[in-house]
């Protein structure tokens, strides 16, 4: 049961109608119309009704079942080229004699917005009972004909033929006419990827429709090829489709993001609001901060920089927002109390947020107090929402002026936190520093004095990210200014001490293939069970282009060993464009693999791609695949990993002047039925 691809196969007799008008002239004149003979078909009907019926469940159609796609277009007269479309099991209806199920069918890049499919089920299989396209102009003269036989193998599933269909008029009223024949076929069990995930055996099915208009005794022939693909289990997960008549082609594709079949979401959530106005209009002075994510093991918990103006007075402050693992979204609550804003303060401010497990630690940037600066200040927050224990001031925040979007990095060891921030000097090396300090679980207080991770002379030295592995944790950071400059590493001791005599170099800033200026590498990790990854934004190759970039990475071991790759060579390639302008980079291990999520599209959409444990990348998609569509500002994405699943967050701007700003969301949940 092609549900989704339905909507390309109707697409191909649409397209049709518009093209015979163009080719034949419309109501231009030309010798009448031939009397036609009637419309005849032969080969459809409906599926057998005794059969296996559908053992591996290929084709879902319980109540409550729905399917979300990443839809792109050529056709010029969609509303848009890309959309994310939705298909919806609707109940039943009586259509041709049968019971049949509604497949409500939602696409943004329609005129229509979208329609209801018919489907009959039996023990023998599927049968396309019809449709409301109103594009679809012969499917009415054609149905019912099998969609699906049931038990499901290879071979031909149906063949039908048409005569003198009827299609409409042209615009002077004369009829149009189609002959074609259409044939379905199961060609293939192989496997596919898709943003919802990667499946070993997928059902390959194509439809072909070929034939000719007439209108007038002038004929065009037309031509279409759909293939879908079927998983047990889940349903159709991918489709593809062309149609060509007078030398014009028209393509459409659909991968599956997202499902929710017997109970049970998979993939990628709904997309929705975590907080609708995060920032409102008149926030000029203001500048909404940068979102963190973290998790008790079920739930998440989001914290991002708030405004809001009061008869003409605009106040900021640090709010969490509780979200479910379904994605639900709880209570926000205040973490710091509102206060001005710090109009000569650094701008962007950041935070970072780990669980202990029992209350969540926030580590966050506030700038209200000090003027050209900010300091890092801790709450401890229950599961709940209630401040436990502070906001108390740690350590004054070295702003970096390479204006990155994380100056802070948190991880939990067992006993203590580990804080990762950009430090003044230190006692051992002019700097600023990368610099660690251990803080209580139980207060957010410093459990001994802060201690140097970078050494290097001058420069910045910032933009950290951190990961625990049970035993020792891997830092890793950006060195700018410095010689050499680039990604580094060193693991950590939980004692403080530095494990490795020297870093461990990840990206070479120096490297003649580097012509922008470094090193904008917007860093992140995360651990698998085995070995840690590093994924980063990679400017090697891309040329002198601003903001260009590919996504790269490279696994790291316990052991402190570079598993992948090397200082000048990519390890692992997640996304292998490098003219397409690429920001901040996110990652969790969630569910068996590493969900990697960036800004892509000069900050408009966020791109992703899943990484296993083996550093295999999933998908065939060069610059990633489409996590949150294209908008006015799409950024600063933040991650969370919980035992089931994971939370994206990012913050949503409206256009310029507005400052509106939104803090969205979505679940990520496991793949597979």
């Amino acid at each position: 049961m092609d549900t989704h691809g339905r909507d390309c196969r109707n697409a191909i007799l649409g397209f049709v109608g518009a093209w015979v008008l163009a080719s034949c002239g419309g109501g231009g004149g030309g010798a009448a119309s031939p009397t036609p003979t009637g419309p005849t078909v032969s080969g459809n009907g409906f599926a057998p009704t005794a059969g296996s019926g559908d053992t591996s469940a290929y084709l879902p159609n319980a109540a409550g079942d729905q399917w979300r796609f990443n839809y792109t277009t050529t056709d010029a007269s969609a509303a848009a080229p890309f959309g994310v479309t939705e298909l919806a099991v609707n109940g039943t209806k009586a259509i041709q004699g049968a019971t049949a199920t509604v497949f409500t069918f939602t696409n943004p890049t329609a005129a229509s917005g979208g329609y209801d499919e018919y489907l009959g089920y039996s023990g023998g299989g599927v049968t396309a009972l019809g449709n409301t396209d109103p594009t679809d102009i012969l499917s009415p003269s054609i149905v019912p004909y099998v969609q699906m036989l049931f038990p499901v193998q290879l071979g031909q599933v149906s063949s039908l033929t048409g005569q003198d269909l009827p299609g409409g008029h042209d615009a002077s009223g004369h009829p149009i006419t189609y002959d074609l024949t259409q044939t379905i076929e199961n060609v293939d069990f192989e496997p596919v990827d898709v943003p919802a995930g990667s499946f070993a055996n997928a059902l390959k099915q194509t439809t072909t429709i070929s034939g000719t208009a007439t209108d007038q005794g002038q004929s065009v022939a037309f031509s279409g090829t759909d293939t879908a693909w079927f998983v047990p289990g889940i349903g159709q997960v991918k489709d593809s489709t062309t149609a060509a008549s007078n030398g014009t082609t028209i393509s459409t594709s659909a991968e599956l993001r997202g499902y929710g079949v017997n109970g049970r979401q998979h993939g990628l959530g709904p997309i929705g609001d975590v907080v609708a106005t995060l920032e409102p209009d008149g926030c000029q002075a203001a500048q909404a901060g940068v979102p963190a994510v973290g998790s008790d093991g079920s739930d998440f918990l989001v914290v991002a920089d708030a405004c809001a103006v009061t008869n003409g007075v605009v106040t900021t402050n640090w709010t969490g927002t509780l979200v479910g693992p379904d994605g639900t979204v709880g209570a926000t609550f205040p973490i710091t109390t509102p206060a001005a804003p710090n109009s000569s303060g650094p701008g962007i401010l950041h935070a970072a947020v780990a669980f202990d497990g029992t209350n969540y630690l926030v580590a966050f940037e506030d700038d209200r107090t000090l003027a050209g600066g900010a300091y890092i200040d801790t709450v401890v927050v229950s599961r709940t929402g209630s401040i436990v224990a502070g906001p108390t001031t740690i350590e004054l925040s070295q702003y970096d002026g390479m204006n990155y979007s994380n100056n802070e990095a948190l991880a939990y060891d067992g006993a203590n936190y580990l804080l990762v921030y950009g430090a003044a000097y230190l006692g051992l090396v002019d700097g600023p520093q990368l610099a660690g300090v251990f803080l209580s679980p139980s207060t957010g207080l410093p459990n001994g004095a802060p201690f140097p991770i970078s050494t290097t002379a001058g420069g910045e030295h910032t933009n950290p990210a951190v990961a625990f592995d049970g035993t020792h944790f891997l830092v890793a950071w950006v060195e700018a200014g410095t010689t050499p400059s680039g990604l580094n590493a060193v693991r950590v001791a939980t004692s403080g001490a530095i494990l490795d005599a020297s870093p461990i170099r990840l990206f070479d800033g120096s490297a003649s293939d580097v012509t922008q200026p470094c090193c904008d590498l917007e860093p992140t990790v995360s651990f698998d069970g085995t070995n840690y990854l590093v994924a980063y934004r990679d400017q090697r190759g891309a040329g002198n282009t601003a903001g260009d970039a590919s996504v790269s990475a490279a696994r790291v071991s316990t052991a402190g060993a570079l598993l992948d790759g090397s200082a000048t060579t990519p390890g692992i390639v997640v996304s292998s464009s490098k003219t397409q302008p690429v920001g901040r980079v996110r990652s969790v291990f969630s569910n068996g693999v590493h969900w990697i999520v960036w800004e892509s599209g000069s900050m408009q959409q966020l791109s992703g791609a899943r990484v296993s444990p083996a550093g295999a990348v999933s998908g065939t998609w060069a610059a990633g695949m489409t996590v949150v569509p294209a908008q006015n500002v799409t950024e600063y994405p933040a991650i969370g990993a919980s035992s089931t699943g994971a939370y994206l967050a990012w913050l949503r701007r409206a256009p310029a002047p507005s400052t509106l700003t939104a803090l969205a969301g979505l679940p990520i949940f496991s793949s597979g039925p």
